[in-house]
């Protein structure tokens, strides 16, 4: 899809919303190094409610990837898609209560879990649930990737910026990549809807 999912290790960086409640990501290397933009854009419906947001992922001043994230009640999901149009995948929220859970999946029926941050952990792993492709050499339960949640400093907890760390197995392909990158946004958009509410 783009050079920034060729990297197996990507951190996330949240920036500040001291005036507003969007969503606005830096995606780094791990020594720093800017590769990505990721903006939310909310779309406002009757009374200002928020009926749909989009998360466009910026790769040199161009837009690289659309995730759509239609409605804001319920299990949260959110629909990956290239420039073009063509579907990349999707990511679905499982649970409703508890540390967020996520199921994720491609357009050819490759499937893989994101389990994890159960009583305080920062830490989420990513498994292989299913991939019927042929030539795959992988099995379910496999363990294809790992995210971490770093911990804020005062500065960060004062904006309420998260920041999270992606590792995946150099070998995995670049597109899955990418929907653990939608992943990890769809991670702390869980968490922050959770703090938000309350649960």
């Amino acid at each position: 899809m783009t050079a920034v999912c060729d990297a197996p290790e990507l951190v996330l960086h949240e920036r500040g919303r001291v005036f507003s409640n969007r969503h606005h990501y830096d995606v780094l290397s791990p020594e720093g190094a800017p590769l990505a933009e990721v903006v939310e854009e909310v779309r406002l419906g009757f009374l200002g409610a928020v009926v749909s947001s989009r998360y466009v992922v910026v790769v040199d001043g161009a837009a690289q990837l659309f995730v759509e994230r239609p409605g804001t009640w319920g299990r949260l999901e959110f629909h990956a898609v290239r420039p073009d149009g063509s579907p990349l995948g999707r990511v679905r929220q499982e649970n409703s209560i508890g540390a967020p859970r996520f199921e994720v999946a491609t357009p050819d029926g490759v499937l893989a879990r994101m389990t994890g941050g159960a009583w305080g952990s920062r830490e989420w792993t990513v498994t292989l649930h299913a991939d019927p492709r042929p030539t795959s050499l992988r099995k379910g339960g496999e363990v294809i990737g790992g995210v971490h949640r770093r911990k804020r400093s005062l500065d960060r907890v004062l904006v309420d910026a998260d920041e999270f760390a992606l590792s995946t197995d150099p070998a995995l392909d670049p597109d899955l990549r990418a929907l653990l990158l939608v992943g990890v946004v769809a991670l702390d958009g869980v968490r922050d809807r959770q703090k938000s509410s309350g649960d």
